[in-house]
This record gives structure tokens, C-alpha cells and sequence, in this order.
């Protein structure tokens, strides 16, 4: 373990709130020395001693521990039990044909998983990410991370391909521009990781950013998220209350304020405005609960009942196997309890649907009318069941409106066998609903279209 390695784990301690002084580092450093890196939990054990002053600290020092030597430890389980994996992170690259590409490029392409992450390793190993002090940096330190793996030999490799005439070379270069793709995935994972390790020390406001921008599937990392969410909420809520009281007010209405005017020699004391007339909108969500979406799911209803003074009626149902409401779970338990309620209620094996069209109208039809937003989240994918797009249709037409929210992104909508062009034509607006950022700014639209 090199000396630098572990002053930049300093670092991203002071920065996480553990108070170390420039004494106390080095005494680490020496102990360090001392009982070698290879026990991993000694090593841990004899840093926490020399670093950590109080039980309070303990918890950043060990949630800083796992996220900074994640890759060192990962790297020494892989060599001996085989790769790892983390399968709430991102897609395995799956190797590409690596036979007529250059030297460097076929051996890159080639690798195993457990080999990839060990190169990913060793390249992140000679990067120093506390110098990462903006988000904008990410896709720097991204890119300076696929190159330290030796992907430029690649990207040649897919000008190459897609430059020549020969029968399969076009494909051969989609291939493995795809491959390339997920293995960016996983560099740009570990960067925002990193980000939000080193960056504690530039201020909450760009941790926040960072997370707004993360992937749902990656939120789970951040202990404060929950907290997030409920601020994000407010702050959106409070500026949705500030429009409607504007809104209430009306249009100035010129020909009551002229006529109240002649009493005081024509001039406007006094101004009248065109009272609006006020309706109570309803609105109806249903997430699809798989494995697949399940966070976005967690996070929309979180945020949705995050701001029940300027959306109070909202009903809410899950489903994946079977389709259930959910209003009482969010509204009795915090988020994580009610996810996991539902989820015992309602996963199993293939999302449907066709049949989750067919109870919502059952259940709701009277219930649907011109004041009711109905809000889909989901990927569509329906395991090759019917689609039951005639139900969505005739929700559609009773109700005054209906958003589609996936978080896939668009290119993949109608991919195997998810059927998002199905029901496209029964939707208002469809929505990437991916990250944070995307939750807020739908929310905001669809507060504004309640009320506009």
C-alpha cells in the first residue's frame, strides 16, 4: 500500500467530520507499516486505533474504509475465490471477440471479469481523486481512468472497424462499442464513489449535486439520501405554494378596476382581479416494483408523499407479479419499511402489464374523471404477456391525463421485451425518470400542470 494511498485516506476522513491531526496520521502511517496490509481486517483494526478519538466517529471511519479500499480488497477476494460482483451496480461487460484487433486492444477485450476489475483497480490506484474537487470533474477523472486500463488501444480499434468495408467488421465495432460502454459505466461508478468520498471537504451543496445526478441504483451508497429527498421535496413544495397563492389571485381585471376607480377621480386605488376558479386534482401512481425499478419506484413514492400540503390526494398502487395499493403502507411507515412490506406482498417471478391495466381500471373506475393524473412508472417489460393496452386506453379517455416515467433510457424503451410503443399512444408525456435531478424536474411539471 503506498504512502500516498493512505494520505489521501486521511483526507477523505477529515473530510467525512473525523478530526486527525498531522501527529495522529503519522502514527498511523507507522502502524500501518508495521502489521502489513495483507490481514484486511487487522489493517482496518489498527488504523481505527491510531485514527478514531470516539464511538461517534466510528461509523464515518468505517463507511469511508469500505468505500476507499474497495477496490483492494475486491481485487484480493477475486484472485481467490473467484470475481465478486455487484450486481446492483451495473451490467457485466461481456468480453467481445477480441480476434483481428491490435495487441493491446484484444488483450484489454479479453480479460475475464475478475481480470477487468483487477486492471480497474490498478488503474484507479494511480489516480488522485481528492484532487476531484467539482462535479464537473467526474467525466474528466473517468476518462483519465479508461485510458490508465489502456481503452485508448480500443477506441482505435472501433475507428478501425467502423472505417472498413469488410462483411462484419461494422457489427464487430457495435459490439464492442457496447462493451466499452459498460465498462465506462463501471469507471464512472467508481469516480462518483470517489467524488462523494473526497468531496465531503468542498461542502454539502456539491455532495447534494452528486447525488441528484447519481443513478437510482447507485443512491443506495449515500447514508444521507433519505434526508435529500425530503429537502429536495420541500424546497419544491414552497416554491409550488409560492405560484399558487400568485395564482390565486388571478388576472388583473381592467374593467372592475376601472369602473372602482371613478370614485377616486379615476385613478386605481383600488385593483380587482379575475378570481380563478379552483379544481381538486386527483392523482393515481402505480409502480412497477421488479428488481429492475424498483429503486426509482421507492424514490418516487418517497418524494410524492414528501409533499402531501400541495399534493394531498394522492393514491397509490405497486405491482410486479400482483398489483396491490400501497396509500396505507407509505402513509403508516417510513419509506424502507413500506418497501419492504410491499415487496412481500406483491414481487415474484414476471412483471404483467396487460393484468395490472385490467385491476387499475376494476378498481378505480369510478373513481377516474377529468381531475385525475394518473402516473405510470416502469420499463415496460412484460415478459412476452398480453400488453392490455385496451384497458390503458380507456383509462385514458375518462381521465384528464397520463405520464409514463422509465428509467431506462430511451434507446432501450422497446428493447427485448420491453413495449413502451404500445402504450405511448395513450400517454400525455413520456419521461426518463433515472436520477434524482429527473424525479425533481417531472415533479415540478407536474405540479405546474395540476395548477396551471
Amino acid at each position: 500500500m503506498a504512502g500516498r494511498r493512505l494520505h489521501e485516506f486521511v483526507r477523505a476522513l477529515r473530510g467525512a467530520g473525523v478530526r486527525i491531526s498531522p501527529v495522529e496520521a503519522e502514527e498511523a502511517f507507522r502502524a500501518a507499516a508495521l502489521v502489513g496490509y495483507g490481514d484486511r481486517d487487522r489493517f482496518r483494526e489498527t488504523l481505527a486505533l491510531t485514527l478514531v478519538k470516539s464511538e461517534a466517529e466510528r461509523p464515518d471511519f468505517e463507511r469511508c474504509f469500505e468505500t476507499f479500499f474497495r477496490f483492494e480488497d475486491q481485487e484480493r477476494d477475486e484472485g481467490e475465490d473467484g470475481p465478486a460482483g455487484d450486481a446492483g451496480e451495473t451490467a457485466t461487460p461481456t468480453p467481445p471477440d477480441a480476434e483481428g484487433l491490435s495487441a493491446p486492444a484484444a488483450e484489454l477485450a479479453a480479460q475475464s471479469e475478475t481480470r477487468l476489475e483487477q486492471t480497474l483497480a490498478q488503474a484507479a490506484a494511480e489516480i488522485d481523486f481528492t484532487a476531484m474537487q467539482v462535479i464537473t470533474q467526474q467525466g474528466l477523472f473517468a476518462r483519465r481512468l479508461l485510458m490508465n486500463m489502456g481503452m485508448g488501444a480500443v477506441d482505435d480499434e472501433i475507428l478501425r472497424l467502423d472505417a472498413s468495408a469488410r462483411p462484419g467488421d461494422g457489427e464487430r465495432a457495435e459490439a464492442l462499442r457496447d462493451w466499452r460502454g459498460r465498462v465506462r459505466e463501471r469507471a464512472m461508478a467508481h469516480v462518483r464513489r470517489q467524488y462523494d468520498l473526497h468531496g465531503r471537504a468542498h461542502g454539502r451543496a456539491l455532495r447534494e449535486h452528486s447525488m441528484q445526478a447519481a443513478p437510482f441504483r447507485e443512491l443506495r451508497e449515500f447514508q444521507q439520501v433519505q434526508i435529500l429527498v425530503r429537502r429536495m421535496a420541500r424546497r419544491l413544495a414552497r416554491s409550488h405554494q409560492r405560484r399558487q397563492k400568485k395564482a390565486r389571485r388571478g388576472a388583473l381585471d381592467a374593467r372592475r378596476t376601472l369602473a372602482a376607480s371613478l370614485r377616486y377621480n379615476a385613478v386605481p386605488v383600488q385593483l380587482h382581479w379575475r378570481q380563478r376558479r379552483r379544481t381538486r386534482a386527483k392523482v393515481l401512481v402505480v409502480c412497477d416494483v421488479s428488481s429492475s425499478v424498483r429503486d426509482a419506484a421507492r424514490f418516487l413514492l418517497q418524494f410524492l408523499y414528501a409533499m402531501t400540503d400541495v399534493l394531498p390526494r394522492v393514491r397509490s398502487f405497486a405491482f410486479a407479479a400482483r398489483f396491490d395499493e400501497v396509500t396505507d403502507d407509505f402513509a403508516r411507515y417510513a419509506p424502507d419499511v413500506a418497501v419492504g412490506r410491499i415487496l412481500d406482498r406483491v414481487s415474484g417471478s414476471g412483471t404483467d402489464y396487460g393484468t395490472m391495466f385490467k385491476e387499475l381500471e376494476a378498481t378505480c373506475r369510478g373513481e377516474i374523471d377529468q381531475q385525475t393524473t394518473l402516473i405510470i412508472l416502469g420499463d415496460a417489460r412484460n415478459n412476452d404477456l398480453p400488453a392490455g393496452e385496451r384497458h390503458l386506453a380507456d383509462i385514458a379517455r375518462r381521465a384528464r391525463q397520463v405520464f409514463w416515467l422509465n428509467p431506462e433510457p430511451p434507446s432501450r424503451w422497446n428493447s427485448g421485451d420491453a413495449i413502451m410503443a404500445r402504450y405511448l399512444p395513450y400517454c400525455r408525456a413520456a419521461r426518463r425518470c433515472g436520477s434524482l435531478n429527473d424525479l425533481r424536474r417531472f415533479t415540478d411539471e407536474l405540479l405546474r400542470n395540476l395548477n396551471g
